[in-house]
């Protein structure tokens, strides 16, 4: 009988099967990682646009009246009319410019990364409720809910506020 030295065959395969397992196991949960910063992202592109029009419907409470019920980045706005220091505008320009603003900021162009994001705001008395809901990167564009409602797929939150 000899003596063996070294590794077999055998062994330097087993190796590299588990060795192979442990890598496949990190390649997982890397793509899961990004997978949820990619949601990340997304949320805090909502959260930011959702706060900036809060805040521009809070200066411009004409600006609430303009939106309507429903703005997504396919929503027909009204041109923005030429206000400067030099060129007065009232309340209901203004509200178009600062409209016109804040729906450059949601187009894909602008990096606002969201899918088919829709913004709706309901007024009651001095109140206002805006829900925002955007398609989720992983799915397919799948519609069948109504306008701003979270299903599968969409992801969504809403901001309640007034009183100002």
């Amino acid at each position: 009988m000899r003596l063996q030295h070294g590794f077999s065959l055998v062994e330097v395969l087993v190796t590299l099967l588990i060795l192979k397992v442990g890598l496949l196991g990190v390649l997982a949960a890397q793509a899961l990682t990004l997978r949820q910063l990619q949601g990340a992202i997304q949320r805090t592109h909502a959260v930011a646009l959702s706060n900036s029009l809060f805040n521009e419907i809070r200066a411009n409470r004409r600006l609430a009246d303009l939106i309507g019920p429903q703005l997504n980045s396919q929503s027909e706005i009204p041109a923005a009319p030429d206000c400067s220091p030099d060129v007065a505008c009232n309340a209901e320009q203004m509200a178009a410019v600062q409209l016109q603003s804040w729906f450059s900021q949601l187009q894909p162009a602008a990096g606002a990364g969201l899918n088919d994001a829709e913004f709706c705001l309901q007024q009651a008395g001095g109140a206002v409720r805006l829900s925002v809901s955007w398609q989720q990167r992983l799915h397919a564009a799948q519609n069948n809910a109504g306008p701003c409602e979270v299903t599968a797929g969409r992801s969504g939150f809403v901001i309640q506020g007034g009183g100002w």
